[in-house]
């Protein structure tokens, strides 16, 4: 992911996540900010509740190759906020819950919007 697609510092995730609205279900909280930019930003949180470092970065590198192989419409702010036992689901369970909350908050690329995502892994 391109730096300038990634949101880097405290004030831009607390922004999002005061004034952005959000959706959620069980493995993950969707908090989302509109940026007027051309491209979408993307953060991750996971708390160490979720794990040690080893555990917290694989949940990391899980929700990033998610995002990356969603089409998602351009000039959002998103954060995604772990939650529970999130470490613990097969990666196939994380990306039908990744998409469908791109899908609750209606910012799947055009022509997507009803695509069920393909996805591999364990």
């Amino acid at each position: 992911m391109r730096r300038e697609q990634r949101l880097r510092t405290e004030s831009q995730f607390n922004a999002v996540r005061r004034r952005g609205r959000g959706c959620s279900n069980k493995l993950l909280v969707l908090r989302t900010l509109a940026n007027g930019l051309p491209y979408s930003r993307f953060g991750y949180l996971v708390s160490k509740r979720t794990g040690k470092a080893v555990v917290r970065n694989r949940v990391r590198r899980r929700l990033r190759e998610i995002v990356r192989l969603t089409p998602i419409s351009p000039g959002w702010d998103l954060v995604f906020i772990a939650r529970g036992d999130i470490a613990d689901q097969p990666y196939s369970q994380i990306a039908r819950s990744v998409h469908e909350l791109l899908r609750r908050a209606r910012l799947l690329a055009e022509g997507h919007q009803n695509d069920v995502l393909q996805t591999g892994g364990s």
